[in-house]
């Protein structure tokens, strides 16, 4: 029997076509394997209670799972975790500690190697100012910072400390006052308190005409150290280090933020962020919004239960809950991020004053556009429809 030319070539088509379509078939699951792959956020925070929702939310899983249905599994302590919601794994969470102060998580976001940043406000801006891709989505806590005088120096208040550094300056003496960074709010307030006082700063050692030299601690981690060895005369710091300073008996808190001044200025300040990567926003924002959701529960719990925040965080910090006991009352927990604004113009007006912003906010003193460049609130606001419901 003999098979006609016609017969091989339809069944040669017929065969090219099978392939083919297999092809697409194997292709299209390829892309839906890819669609439904499981995003990695890497978060990246402070060794501060200030950011007390991440560690109430990595540490106390099975009470949101119970409560809220959304909660991080714990695969590796205090840096690798599982993001679920409603019984469906959503993200893996990758949590990096950073030492050197908000600036450095910034500098990470820059670099492409974290997603979600929790940090002060004035890193945020800056590091926005000069073209890194992020937006800040929420707030996270207010206030939470000190002056500490060092134990030995016969002061025990905001104006007694005024007073002694105008003594010192009489004699000759310059006072030398430590804070985190140039870039932190700690740094913005404890200039504004001395020039409300009229006392004269520098941050260069060979002028000694000025009555305070501000000196750069490169985060908090040496202030115990430079206190104790006279390196210093006080700090500004946020929390726990002044209760830590306390505790230890090396310091004495004399004045916390929302008291300084002019005339109490900084009351209720806004001081920790959440800022997030355009890409993250652009492509892992389900991912986002999860993280975002249990961070706002977890600021709920830490405000109905200021014990949660008080263990996990000692347990975190590896500090004693008598530190946090003193130091957790001096924080204001809240992701509502609208009164952010107002402080946000402020600082805006008076970095490009100093000249200190020159990239996408210089010059720029409308509002609607400081909002565009800096906010993106839309994920809180879904997040907070659907918990209102």
């Amino acid at each position: 029997m003999f098979v006609k030319g016609g017969d091989i070539i339809k069944k040669y088509l017929i065969l090219l076509g099978s392939i083919l379509i297999a092809g697409v078939l194997f292709s299209g699951c390829m892309q839906n394997e890819t669609k439904t792959e499981i995003p990695t956020l890497k978060v990246a925070y402070l060794p501060t209670d200030h950011h007390a929702a991440l560690f109430v939310a990595a540490k106390e899983g099975n009470l949101f799972k119970d409560k809220y249905g959304i909660y991080m599994k714990e695969i590796e302590p205090k840096k690798k975790y599982e993001l679920y919601e409603n019984g469906k794994k959503v993200a893996d969470v990758e949590l990096v500690q950073v030492v050197e102060g908000g600036a450095k998580i910034m500098t990470l976001m820059a670099q492409n190697q974290i997603d979600i940043g929790l940090n002060g406000v004035p890193p945020a801006v800056f590091a926005i100012d000069k073209g890194t891709k992020a937006k800040i989505i929420s707030a996270l806590q207010g206030e939470g910072s000190a002056v500490v005088v060092r134990k030995d120096i016969p002061v025990n208040n905001w104006k007694e400390f005024i007073d002694w550094i105008k003594e010192q300056h009489a004699k000759g003496e310059q006072v030398r006052i430590g804070h985190p960074l140039p870039v932190s709010i700690q740094y913005v307030m404890i200039q504004k308190a001395l020039e409300a006082e009229g006392i004269t700063y520098t941050e260069n050692k060979d002028d000694k005409d000025a009555m305070v030299l501000l000196v750069n601690c490169k985060g908090q981690k040496s202030m115990p150290q430079m206190l104790s060895q006279k390196e210093l005369d006080a700090v500004i710091a946020w929390e726990p280090m002044p209760e830590v300073l306390k505790t230890q008996n090396i310091g004495k808190p004399i004045i916390y933020s929302g008291e300084l001044p002019p005339n109490s200025m900084w009351k209720n300040h806004p001081c920790c962020v959440v800022v997030a990567s355009e890409d993250a926003l652009n492509n892992k924002r389900d991912a986002v919004k999860a993280f975002l959701k249990l961070i706002v529960l977890a600021t709920k719990e830490i405000n109905e239960n200021k014990e949660l925040a008080i263990k996990d965080s000692a347990e975190w910090l590896g500090v004693n809950e008598k530190v946090e006991e003193e130091s957790i009352p001096h924080l204001k927990f809240d992701t509502n991020p609208e009164p952010l604004k107002e402080g946000a113009y402020v600082f805006v007006n008076v970095m490009n004053k100093q000249g200190a912003m020159d990239g996408k906010l210089k010059g720029v003193s409308d509002k609607n556009e400081i909002d565009n460049i800096l906010f993106d609130f839309s994920i809180y606001n879904e997040i907070m429809k659907e918990l209102n419901k």
